[in-house]
């Protein structure tokens, strides 16, 4: 746990989130969001419920070491709202198992008088739409407890209908940003280089994610020899995804094309970033991806699926293209559009780096979220 100091005049905040390791969106998110002013304008606590000995790999599943790490986290949430008395608590939660245990919480800081935000960092379809009846009925019970919810795209609209009544607070993800700046300002001057170009892929490595269908697109731009190679940099989702997708680029003949490589944080995400021209995330189903907001703070045309808050990030011809999930002939039209249309990939070079800094930037966050919190304890 950890409080900041202010004077006991300022609003008492209890925020449940997560904090790396491991460094995933939500973690990075949080991260930013207690270096931010934040703290400085509300009485802030922090407690982690989101146990750091779990991988990323395992986040949502319902197993038995996750249920007693969520039991164990849903403890130290009930022990932090008992010493801080929040006024308000700001709960970050997930898909799976992270909803049923977060929303433990929701009922916990209820029964402590707390008024309660609930802050869902993933797509609204797999936490509600493609579920079945009892877990709808959960959903729609712990919704009904909150004061509010904060939503990372337009898709959580449909909230409005399946929950009526409850205020819905837009807030796109954010982060501090300041490391990429450089790369990004490196970019916009780019100019549109010619040569082998590098697409980059960041994130998961899954079916889920689109990781089999980008092989699949990489074969059709080799075949039509569009001057392009693909970096595919992260862990497998599934036990076994890593090995079958080495398998599929070399059955498909890609292994000058198309290389993979393990989980980059730190500089060498830097390194990484820097290294790429185009940044693909053909995503099956989202939240609002950090990965695709550091992106775009590179300056880099992002080519992303419809899915989620990714038409929220990427404005389809301003910033980057958009197609639909598991259509492997629009991923390779896109990628190839832009490989060969350096006017095109530099106008969203530009864009991408101009939209960055001035929506997702966490200071931008900052006095969009203290508002959210003032008007819920009106």
């Amino acid at each position: 746990m950890t409080r900041s100091v202010n004077p006991n005049s300022k609003p008492r905040i209890l925020i449940s989130g997560h904090l790396p390791p491991p460094m995933g969106g939500i973690a990075t998110y949080y991260q930013s969001l207690l270096s931010s002013s934040l703290p400085q304008k509300v009485d802030l606590y922090f407690v982690e419920t989101s146990s750091q000995k779990r991988t990323l790999s395992q986040t949502g599943k319902f197993s038995f070491s996750n249920l007693i790490l969520a039991a164990s986290d849903c403890l130290r949430f009930t022990k932090a709202a008992i010493k801080h008395r929040p006024q308000l608590t700001h709960i970050a939660t997930a898909f799976g198992l992270s909803f049923a245990k977060h929303g433990v919480c929701v009922i916990v800081a209820r029964l402590l008088g707390s008024r309660v935000l609930l802050h869902p960092h993933c797509g609204f379809a797999p936490l509600y739409t493609e579920r079945p009846a009892l877990w709808k009925w959960f959903f729609r019970m712990i919704m009904r407890m909150t004061n509010g919810v904060i939503t990372l795209s337009s898709e959580w609209n449909q909230l409005a209908a399946v929950v009526p009544g409850r205020p819905i607070y837009f807030s796109p993800n954010a982060i501090d940003l300041s490391e990429y700046q450089a790369i990004g300002l490196k970019n916009t001057k780019k100019n549109g280089h010619q040569g082998t170009l590098r697409a980059l892929y960041l994130g998961y490595l899954a079916r889920s994610k689109g990781s089999f269908d980008l092989i699949e697109a990489a074969k059709m731009t080799t075949s039509r020899h569009v001057p392009v190679t693909f970096d595919l940099v992260g862990e497998e989702m599934v036990p076994g995804d890593e090995e079958r997708l080495k398998k599929q680029i070399e059955e498909c003949g890609l292994s000058e094309v198309v290389t993979m490589g393990a989980v980059a944080t730190g500089p060498r995400k830097i390194d990484v970033l820097g290294n790429a021209d185009i940044f693909v995330y053909p995503s099956y189903t989202e939240g609002m991806p950090i990965a695709v907001i550091e992106a775009m703070a590179c300056g880099l045309p992002i080519v992303a699926t419809r899915v989620g808050g990714l038409p929220d990030l990427v404005n389809d011809g301003i910033n980057g293209l958009l197609v639909e999930a598991g259509r492997v002939d629009q991923l390779a039209n896109a990628i190839e559009s832009l490989c060969t249309n350096p006017g095109l990939r530099s106008s969203m070079q530009r864009n991408s780096f101009e939209i960055a800094f001035e929506e997702y930037e966490i200071e931008k966050a900052v006095p969009r979220l203290v508002d959210i919190y003032m008007k819920t304890l009106a």
